[in-house]
């Protein structure tokens, strides 16, 4: 097992550290690769699946937890392969999208989730439609924040650039609390917003060496590249229910977001667009409060 790095918040300080209304526990998949969970509400509430992005956790979800369970709903949370303190593989298989849409197939499986909802935002977003188009029985309504898939990335041919497989073994050395911490005022509308223990939480996953090699994978091997709109469009007609885009007005990674929704919902794909004004990439934790209203009317058919 290698070294953790130090000067970081150590798992057991990691959210939700004394929140006592949100559960944590650990799943260990077919696979062996085992992931964190946290969730909140009643166990036999209408579950409600909410999955982070490329290099964040389930921290992005701590606003979201006290008022889905108040809503009468069970929220469930997870880190991805790769992310937060859920483990992190380093073969290549693990970071490309069957893998990934396997993974959310199981472990919707094991918790025994049915008609569960899914809020996904950003590279999971693309995870969760995947897991849609191909007709996952059990899933219910699903709900897109910022989706990588639908607009364009700009700064992913300098990341790769920036990658190559040569710095894998130093990359977890480069990842300081500052290069977090500036990255993630990219993903915020409005960077005033975060706080020093946003910075914290963020940096944290980055002690285990494994985590930083893990998002150099993703980088080089998730599909971030935009479908054309009459192939996605084609695939969503085949949906029986619709689904709900939400976008952040001033999105500075993910560009041309909402032309393009426009562009399938032209011709006939079941996509309901709300933007959120002055949201960022990460509009779901930046302006929780207006998201979560959005997302509950979708939930329960209040927004057509």
């Amino acid at each position: 097992m290698e070294r953790r790095l130090g000067g970081r918040l150590a798992p057991a300080e990691m959210f939700p550290a004394g929140v006592p209304h949100v559960r944590t526990r650990t799943i260990t998949l077919a696979s062996g690769v085992r992931l964190r969970i946290a969730e909140a509400g009643e166990s036999d509430a209408p579950p409600v699946l909410l999955l982070h992005g490329w290099g964040a956790s389930l921290y992005m979800w701590r606003a979201w937890f006290a008022p889905l369970a108040a809503a009468g709903r069970r929220a469930i949370a997870l880190d991805l392969p790769g992310h937060g303190l859920s483990d992190k593989p380093l073969d290549r298989e693990t970071y490309r999208l069957d893998y990934q849409v396997a993974v959310l197939r199981e472990v919707i499986a094991v918790e025994e989730l049915t008609g569960v909802a899914i809020v996904a935002q950003s590279m999971a977003a693309t995870i969760a439609l995947e897991l849609a188009l191909r007709g996952e029985p059990r899933l219910g309504r699903v709900a897109l924040v910022n989706p990588a898939s639908f607009g364009r990335i700009r700064v992913l041919p300098i990341a790769r650039l920036a990658s190559p497989l040569v710095v894998e073994r130093v990359l977890h050395r480069l990842v300081g609390r500052w290069v977090v911490a500036r990255a993630h005022r990219l993903v915020y509308g409005d960077p005033s917003r975060l706080t020093a223990r946003d910075e914290e939480e963020y940096w944290a996953p980055s002690q285990f060496p494994a985590y930083a090699r893990a998002m150099r994978r993703l980088v080089h091997e998730f599909p971030w590249a935009r479908p054309p709109a009459d192939v996605m469009a084609r695939r969503l007609r085949a949906l029986a229910s619709p689904v709900l885009v939400v976008l952040g007005t001033r999105d500075r990674l993910v560009r041309d977001a909402a032309a393009y929704v426009e562009a399938l919902r032209a011709t006939g794909a079941p996509l309901l667009l709300r933007e959120v004004q002055g949201g960022g990439h990460a509009v779901n934790e930046e302006l929780p409060e207006e998201v979560l209203a959005i997302v509950l009317a979708f939930l329960e058919s209040r927004l057509g």
